[in-house]
């Protein structure tokens, strides 16, 4: 037999002799039915490879670029790129936000579409879509006119001017937003249909775990695209050119493109390996009908429910009525808006409180990331494994970590003092006016443009606006001289003064270990949380419950979470750029008012979250096996009355459905369906749930 052999797609069919079932064959898929079917080209050579654990790898590495896209090498750069392109932390922001956008409006059809077709198509081709979106991402290098800083005399009298450049530049926004709702749409299987598609094919004691790992990855991404994004920053963005600045200088602007490019390039190697995998992995059919038995029988579906577009309403309905599994997404959802958050400001906050360099502050988040993150994810996903945690004991861990976690908070509280800014949080030293202004009586006479943001270090050690704002007559190099603003010496060096910051010394060490702390306890809850999520709701209804649980994730967390922490950031502005009257970036934060703004956004949000989760765990039922059997033959016979009627009946919160009689060895009027039947289509409350179902 050949390697590549040409074959009709027969779901369910077998083969002869040992050659593996088509839906259990790694192979290359083309045609996603209709008229015509699907077809498949199986790779024999590869089948070695159709495996949960080498699902896993593949599915793992999908996850690992979406996180170093999203959550890492983007939030690395956001700083940048806010200098580059003149954008407000809310417009940056919303960058982070459009990817959740576009995941909001795909994950239902996706998760509802997806989940009844072949999982690894769908997987493959979004993880795709994600590295043409990553190339997109790093096209405004290429086509915004080439960045230039000032490099002036600009003293007192020789004021230095710039071009009205802050308007056009702006617009690249738009780039941006394009680029990361087209990864919002590619990413989207990737934590529905990849979390039940690993679910579904292994053991259920092995799926906290499996899942974890996954998770994980998505973790891991985050830490990697930190360090290769901080890294590439300490490169010019224009390599090719030559410049006497370094990354200490507030003009600098490091090379963020070249990352988005690279992985974009990367992203779309991943998305082969996934498109091969099969429909569903050889040997895994004992684990799927194994959960029939975990189901409660009093509920009773038709086989083809759930399965046609008519039927979505009432499968969604079914998921809303469910108090556990609602309480789970909407405080999952909560969380996401700290998640999300500092993901996206995290590093440069580290840059504004500590007054670190773009690339060092996203060298430290990166590590802690992944260490914190994805530490507490495997820490979590393999406890619940290894111990085989109950879903109550879940419950518990859900509403008692984020306690553990708002405790953390006040890491927040350590900051650094700002420098003193002449003009901007501080007086002259000539001043003889209580109000705070760049224009005094020691430059009065200069001319100075406000446009031009050149920041100088006074021998006073008070920061300066620009040479021509200190007073300053003479430059040599990056010297000045003859600095009217500046007593005694009256010198000044370019650059802002960094003396009075606290830098990465003690305090900054112990804000690490408490934000180390605070990243393992939430990561180490959302394994619990992602479990109770799958184990309250129908085998066959997991895909598109995460799917709904993903979109009140999105909704409520991770399109609001980078506006409401840019925001903040944007209120603590002390002094913002313009040109020509617009606008541009913020230069200068209030580092009290930010550290204060951060720790309480911090706090509320995990007390809330924390009294969504305890209400999800009082609204927990589960029903004794005992239970179940002095109650089932009401709801036999009311099963008896939907199958009479042809009609669907919901009754003291469980539905029954009825089934077509005599269809593809369905139950015949007056019996009651078997597990199997059950197994392919059912839906359940968590009332159908034992204590011993995790």
């Amino acid at each position: 037999m050949g390697l590549i052999k040409k074959l009709r797609l027969s779901t369910g069919s077998s083969q002869s002799g040992d050659e593996p079932d088509l839906d259990e064959s790694c192979g290359i898929q083309y045609a996603c039915g209709g008229p015509c079917g699907s077809h498949r080209y199986p790779l024999s050579a590869l089948q070695s490879l159709a495996t949960p654990k080498g699902a896993l790898v593949m599915i793992g590495l999908g996850a690992i670029m979406q996180g170093f896209i999203v959550n890492g090498h983007t939030n690395a750069i956001i700083s940048t790129i806010e200098r580059r392109f003149e954008l407000s932390s809310t417009e940056s922001g919303l960058i982070a936000s459009c990817y959740d956008i576009a995941s909001c409006i795909a994950v239902l059809f996706v998760s509802y579409v997806g989940g009844r077709g072949h999982k690894p198509q769908w997987l493959g081709w979004g993880v795709f879509i994600m590295g043409i979106a990553s190339i997109i991402f790093a096209l405004p290098h290429f086509t915004a006119p080439t960045y230039t800083f000032s490099d002036e005399q600009n003293t007192c009298g020789n004021s230095a001017t710039v071009s009205c450049t802050i308007s056009s530049l702006k617009n690249f926004r738009f780039v941006f937003y394009f680029a990361m709702l087209l990864v919002g749409v590619g990413a989207t299987p990737l934590y529905t249909l990849g979390i039940t598609y690993i679910d579904e094919n292994v053991k259920q004691k092995m799926s906290a775990f499996y899942n974890g790992v996954l998770v994980a990855c998505s973790i891991i991404g985050p830490g990697i695209g930190f360090l290769v994004g901080a890294a590439f920053l300490r490169i010019y963005t224009n390599p090719d050119e030559n410049v006497t600045i370094n990354e200490s200088n507030e003009h600098w602007v490091g090379a963020w493109w070249i990352g988005a490019l690279v992985a974009g390039v990367v992203t779309l190697f991943v998305a082969i390996p996934i498109l091969l995998l099969p429909r569903q992995i050889p040997n895994t059919e004992k684990h799927r009908k194994k959960r029939a038995n975990e189901m409660d029988e009093r509920v009773v579906v038709v086989e083809e429910f759930g399965k046609r577009f008519r039927d979505f309403p009432r499968c969604l309905w079914i998921l809303l009525k469910n108090p556990t599994y609602l309480a789970m997404a909407i405080g999952g959802g909560v969380d996401s808006i700290m998640i999300n958050g500092l993901a996206t400001f995290g590093a440069k906050y580290m840059e504004t409180i500590f007054g670190l360099d773009p690339s060092d502050s996203g060298t430290y988040f990166g590590i802690l990331a992944i260490l914190g993150g994805a530490g507490g994810q495997l820490v979590g996903g393999g406890l619940l494994s290894r111990f085989n945690v109950s879903v109550t004991t879940m419950l518990h861990i859900c509403w008692i970590a984020p306690l553990v976690s708002a405790a953390t908070a006040c890491a927040f509280l350590i900051y650094c003092n700002n420098p003193v800014f002449a003009g901007v949080n501080s007086l002259y030293n000539s001043s003889v006016s209580q109000i705070i202004n760049l224009t005094d009586v020691c430059n009065s006479n200069c001319g100075c443009s406000s446009d031009v943001y050149n920041p100088v270090c006074g021998s006073d050690k008070v920061t300066y606006y620009s040479s021509c704002f200190a007073g300053c007559a003479v430059r040599v190099g990056d010297s000045f001289s003859n600095c009217s603003c500046v007593p005694e010496a009256g010198n000044a060096t370019l650059g802002v003064c960094t003396e009075t910051g606290c830098g990465s010394g003690g305090l900054f060490i112990v804000f690490c270990v408490v934000i180390f702390l605070l990243l393992f306890f939430t990561f180490f809850n959302e394994a619990s949380t992602l479990q109770v999520s799958l184990r309250c709701v129908a085998f066959n209804q997991r895909s598109f419950g995460i799917g709904v649980q993903w979109l009140f994730v999105r909704i409520i967390g991770t399109i609001p979470g980078p506006l409401v922490l840019g925001a903040i950031f944007d209120s603590t502005c002390d002094n913002w750029s313009e040109e020509c009257g617009v606008r541009g970036a913020c230069l200068s934060y209030s580092s009290k008012k930010l550290s204060l703004g951060f720790f309480l956004f911090v706090l509320v949000i995990k007390l809330v979250n924390s009294g969504i989760f305890l209400f999800g765990k009082l609204m927990y039922r589960p029903k004794a096996v005992e239970d179940a059997e002095s109650t089932g033959s009401a709801y036999e016979k009311e099963a008896d009355v939907a199958k009479e009627h042809n009609d669907d009946v919901i009754t003291n919160g469980h539905t029954i459905v009825s089934k077509q009689p005599g269809r593809n060895g369905s139950a015949l009027p007056g019996e009651i369906p078997s597990p199997r039947d059950v197994t392919e289509s059912g839906f359940f409350d968590n009332s159908a749930f034992t204590d011993n179902d995790s």
